[in-house]
């Protein structure tokens, strides 16, 4: 399986959550948690994968960050693919799973992958891509979780990668992919402005080192970089919220999540 497919980077906080399997005895925990934050529900469906059982888990996407990640507790899905599903989340993301905004290190948020894992998948950090691979069956390709742990900032680059300033808690999101046009366009339009501001810094190359400096900052103005968008993948709350049923493919993902 391509994990960079998946934009999955290096660094990621693991962790997997209890699931309920319809059709199955519910066990009764002793210890009561109290009341679920938030509840993903959906099914395990088989894409032509050899495994006979699962884990369905969040892995907190981290760019840049580390340690590389952790590993978290483990249940299993059981029984025949499909599979039904319900993850019960009774407490926030450790702050080490939060991602703060760099221009104005106030905003945490945490961005988490919803995985299949392979059954008995234990604690400990991830070092590498192979050591999550490894380990990985498949994903859910077109809904994400996202922990918001304050008010967001207006404007700020969470606005536009979440489609608004949500709430402060966890929101189930859809992926939001840009057409082959869209991103066709972006393309051009970079293109465009890299071939006219290149063009215009070789004839500065031929100027005396007097000149050059001013002929630089002239480019620059008259080529302006443009806003040509970005061709990553976006979100947008799920229409239903958590009353959403997603599913989670088991197999090598048809299209991955690149949003970072």
């Amino acid at each position: 399986m391509n994990l960079h497919r998946l934009s999955l980077v290096t660094f990621a906080s693991f962790a997997l959550a209890s699931v309920i399997v319809a059709g199955c005895d519910a066990q009764v925990d002793p210890d009561y948690q109290g009341e679920a934050l938030a509840t993903v529900q959906g099914s395990v469906v088989n894409d032509g994968s050899t495994a006979s059982a699962a884990e369905v888990a969040l892995i907190w996407s981290l760019p840049q960050q580390n340690p590389d990640g952790l590993f978290g507790t483990s249940a299993a899905v059981s029984g025949q693919f499909p599979a039904s599903f319900t993850l019960p989340i009774f407490t926030p993301p450790p702050d080490a799973a939060l991602i703060t905004a760099e221009e104005s290190g106030q905003d945490k948020v945490g961005l988490a992958l919803i995985l299949a894992v392979k059954p008995g998948t234990s604690e400990g950090s991830i070092s590498d891509f192979e050591q999550v691979e490894a380990n990985m069956l498949g994903m859910s390709e077109d809904h994400v979780l996202v922990y918001v742990d304050h008010e967001l900032e207006p404007n700020s680059i969470w606005e536009s990668l979440l489609g608004g300033r949500p709430s402060p808690g966890y929101h189930l999101m859809e992926v939001v992919r840009k057409t082959p046009e869209e991103k066709q366009a972006i393309q051009a339009c970079y293109q465009t402005y890299g071939d006219a501001i290149n063009g215009c810094y070789d004839q500065c190359s031929q100027m005396s080192s007097d000149d050059y400096d001013a002929c630089l900052a002239d480019c620059d103005v008259q080529h302006p970089e443009p806003d040509c968008g970005s061709g990553k993948d976006t979100f947008r709350e799920a229409p239903n919220g958590f009353g959403t049923a997603i599913e989670v493919h088991l197999g090598e993902p048809a299209q991955g999540i690149d949003w970072f």
